[in-house]
């Protein structure tokens, strides 16, 4: 009888045993499951993420009409048919480049193949050294606005209609990327003054670099934005153009930083940018007038100037500017003053 009742007793012990070992083992599996499905449920929540507009994007939403006084970009459009010169997607006195990105991004065929011919002219003066019978800054300048144009159609509705000419087109690239590379060291001490040269250098190696896939060109595009970036007082947000304020070249810069951050984004630049921006809206007065010099009171035209001392505004590229800082950040003054400017210097003086 005792023999069975410990039999027992020791059957119960292992039951109840069983019964409370089990739960330590299972405890993290179990803990598991719960963070998988919270885990699952939080991904399940939340909306995908939207990816970001394209500069194509950004060029087809501007209302391009804008730009029909003033040239941004000094470019010949004796390429351009002039049955095709006044599309109003594309006014008359914009640069050839910059028709072709905005044709390309209207879905515009047969005025994107009419601008291409500046393409074709702008090589036909390549050397065998690579360069375009130019001074490097010059080169450099043509370099930024036909690659920048490039990665436009790109990304457009035309990339295939395109494709083959951009491929056809790489190796006259190489060369004058190479070529350009040579003069890194002449770019930097010409430039060296003048951050809106230099962010224009940097759009030249950043954009080639990507185009032609080449790690090399992108390293030099960063070196000149960041010797342009030294440059930048940020109290006021001025870029120092020959350590001084310019509305001309503060609008050129704004241009050149925000087509770049489009490929290339960076935080520190986009708050440059921001104040950037702000500086050159409050250097537009309210009837579309802009300042020369961002000096108080130094509008073409003013009393406080004499006349040799006045300065031609590129009111153009200032509208470009801020057309690209409207469509990026929503900024209704940036809107409402590309319109001041384009009633300002259409009207008739």
């Amino acid at each position: 009888m005792m023999q069975m009742r410990e039999k027992r007793n020791a059957v119960a012990r292992d039951c109840r045993h069983s019964d409370r070992m089990p739960l330590f083992p299972r405890w993290p599996r179990f803990g598991s499951l719960l963070l998988a499905a919270a885990s699952l449920a939080h991904t399940l929540a939340e909306p995908p993420a939207s990816p970001l507009p394209n500069h194509c994007e950004f060029l087809r939403r501007m209302p391009v009409a804008l730009f029909d006084y003033a040239g941004t970009l000094p470019e010949a459009d004796s390429s351009v048919a002039p049955d095709r010169a006044a599309s109003p997607k594309t006014p008359p006195q914009l640069g050839a480049a910059m028709k072709l990105a905005l044709a390309a991004a209207h879905n515009d065929p047969a005025l994107a193949d009419d601008c291409w011919g500046a393409v074709n002219s702008l090589f036909a003066h390549q050397t065998k050294a690579g360069d375009f019978g130019t001074a490097p800054a010059s080169a450099a300048f043509s370099l930024c606005d036909l690659t920048r144009s490039l990665l436009v159609v790109q990304q457009s509705p035309l990339a295939g209609h395109f494709q083959d000419r951009i491929d056809a087109l790489k190796p006259a690239l190489v060369k004058a990327a190479h070529w350009l590379t040579a003069q890194h060291g002449r770019l930097l001490w010409e430039d060296r003054a003048a951050p809106d040269r230099l962010f224009s250098d940097a759009e030249a190696f950043l954009f080639c670099g990507r185009l032609l896939d080449d790690p090399a060109l992108v390293k030099i595009g960063r070196q000149f934005l960041e010797r342009g970036m030294k440059s930048y007082r940020p109290a006021d947000g001025v870029f120092l153009e020959n350590n001084g304020p310019d509305t001309n070249a503060q609008a050129a810069t704004l241009v050149r930083l925000q087509e770049i951050v489009l490929h290339f984004p960076d935080r520190q630049v986009e708050a440059s940018i921001a104040k950037a921006a702000q500086w050159e809206l409050a250097q537009i007065a309210a009837d579309g007038a802009v300042r020369a010099d961002g000096s108080p009171h130094a509008f073409p035209g003013s009393k406080m100037l004499f006349p040799q001392s006045e300065k031609r505004v590129n009111a153009g590229e200032i509208t470009l500017g801020m057309l690209y800082y409207h469509e990026r950040t929503g900024d209704p003054a940036a809107l409402a003053t590309a319109e001041k400017l384009h009633q300002h210097y259409t009207a008739p003086h």
